[in-house]
């Protein structure tokens, strides 16, 4: 199963009253999408469910915890 993410800046961006979408695509089929925003980071894959339950959200502070242990 091969990710493809595709983001190109040719400088510095700045996060601030609008979010980040980034589109993950496997096999040429979306995978899911990547919400960066000032106060979160959130994953939503594919596979829809009702409501936000299959929505994964965490603060930048609960996902540096994270990444880190």
């Amino acid at each position: 199963m091969a990710h493809e993410i595709s983001v190109r800046f040719r400088q510095a961006v700045d996060i601030e009253n609008c979010d980040l979408k980034i589109t993950v695509k496997t096999d040429g089929e979306v995978f899911g999408t990547l919400t960066l925003s000032r106060g979160t980071i959130d994953w939503r894959p594919k596979k829809k469910w009702r409501g936000r339950s299959n929505e994964f959200r965490m603060t930048w502070e609960a996902f540096d915890r994270k990444i880190r242990s």
